[in-house]
């Protein structure tokens, strides 16, 4: 690999652990930016170590992380004795949350799930242990999107390297 490969690992290694950081504290889009560094990566070097197989197996695990997320919320709240309307109110917080970081990142699906219950009719304390539920599932997906994000990093160095 010549100077300009390496050049473009160091700002794909540097754009991927922004990726990785952005899996915690979501200012950034996590682990599509770690996908969008590799994909760069490879355009910058032809596709000789990083190849189109490659990039689809990672880009499948992405789609995966980022839809076992919002289960991971909506399950959170279910498992806390929210309803459906909980389980929406937790993904549905978590996503206005955004908007409002970093307080938003904790806020969003714990309000989220208990408005929903409460628009549902359930009575105040089942309301709040939903909304905790939709909290500690968005912090368990958080975790996971995590090490997802550092097992896609390790992968792509191996490949390259």
């Amino acid at each position: 690999m010549g100077a300009l490969g390496w050049i473009a690992f160091a700002a794909a290694v540097l754009v991927m652990l922004l990726g990785v950081a952005g899996t915690v504290v979501p200012i950034l889009p996590g682990l599509p930016l770690v996908w969008l560094a590799m994909a760069g990566f490879a355009a910058v070097e032809g596709f000789v170590r990083v190849d189109g197989t490659f990039l689809l197996t990672t880009l499948a695990v992405v789609v995966a992380a980022e839809v076992a997320d919002q289960f991971g919320r909506a399950y959170g709240a279910r498992r806390f004795g929210a309803g459906r309307a909980g389980s929406i109110g937790a993904v549905i917080g978590s996503i206005a949350g955004l908007f409002f970081l970093p307080v938003g990142l904790v806020l969003g699906p714990f309000l989220g799930a208990t408005v929903g219950e409460l628009l549902a009719g359930k009575d105040g304390p089942d309301a709040v242990r939903a909304g905790f539920g939709g909290l500690i599932g968005a912090l368990g997906s958080m975790v996971v999107k995590l090490f997802v994000g550092i097992g896609l990093v390790i992968a792509f160095v191996v490949q390259v390297v």
